[in-house]
C-alpha cells in the first residue's frame, strides 16, 4: 500500500515539475508540493477543530483559559507530524541518507525544527488574533506563509543536510 502511495505521489510531483522547472529546483518545488499536501490537512484540521469541534469559549484546565485556537493548533500540529516527515523524508528530500541510525536522528532535527515552528506559528497566530482582530482561521493561513518559508530552508540545511 505504501509503496503504491509513493509510486502515485512521485508521479504526481513528475507530471508537474515541467511547468515550474524554470523557476524551481526540484527540492524546492517537492518540498512545496508535499508541504503544500501537509499545510493544507493542518489547516482543515485546524478549522475543524476550530469551527465545529471545540468550544469557542475555549478550556479552562488548572484555572486558566486555553484558547479555543491555541487547542486548535497544538492538536493539528501534532497530527501532521508524521505526515510531515513521511513526505519531506521521500519526496523533498530524497538525496538525505535512509540508514536507520540517519533517519532517527533525521526525525530528531525534524521534530526540533517543527517545534520552532510550533512556536513561530502560535506567536504569529497570536499576535495577528489579538494586535490586528484578524479571524482565527484567516491568521492560521498567513502565519502559516511565514513558518513554511523558514521551515524549508531548516529542513534543508540542518534536518536533511546532505554530506
Amino acid at each position: 500500500m505504501i509503496s503504491i502511495l509513493k509510486k502515485g505521489i512521485e508521479s504526481f510531483l513528475q507530471f508537474f515539475y515541467p511547468i515550474f522547472k524554470k523557476w524551481l529546483a526540484y527540492d524546492v518545488y517537492a518540498y512545496l508540493a508535499v508541504g503544500a499536501i501537509n499545510t493544507a490537512l493542518n489547516i482543515l484540521l485546524f478549522a475543524i477543530l476550530y469551527e465545529f469541534i471545540l468550544p469557542k469559549d475555549g478550556w479552562i484546565l488548572a484555572d486558566y483559559l486555553i484558547a479555543s485556537y491555541t487547542l486548535a493548533l497544538l492538536i493539528s500540529f501534532f497530527a501532521t507530524i508524521p505526515t510531515g516527515f513521511w513526505l519531506s523524508k521521500n519526496f523533498a528530500f530524497k538525496s538525505a541518507s535512509s540508514e536507520t541510525k540517519k533517519t532517527t536522528k533525521q526525525l530528531f532535527k525534524y521534530i526540533l525544527v517543527v517545534g520552532q515552528g510550533l512556536g513561530s506559528d502560535y506567536l504569529i497566530l497570536k499576535g495577528l488574533i489579538v494586535f490586528f482582530e484578524m479571524e482565527p482561521t484567516v491568521a492560521k493561513i498567513f502565519s502559516t506563509v511565514i513558518v513554511l518559508t523558514v521551515n524549508f530552508l531548516l529542513q534543508k540545511y540542518f534536518t536533511f543536510k546532505t554530506s
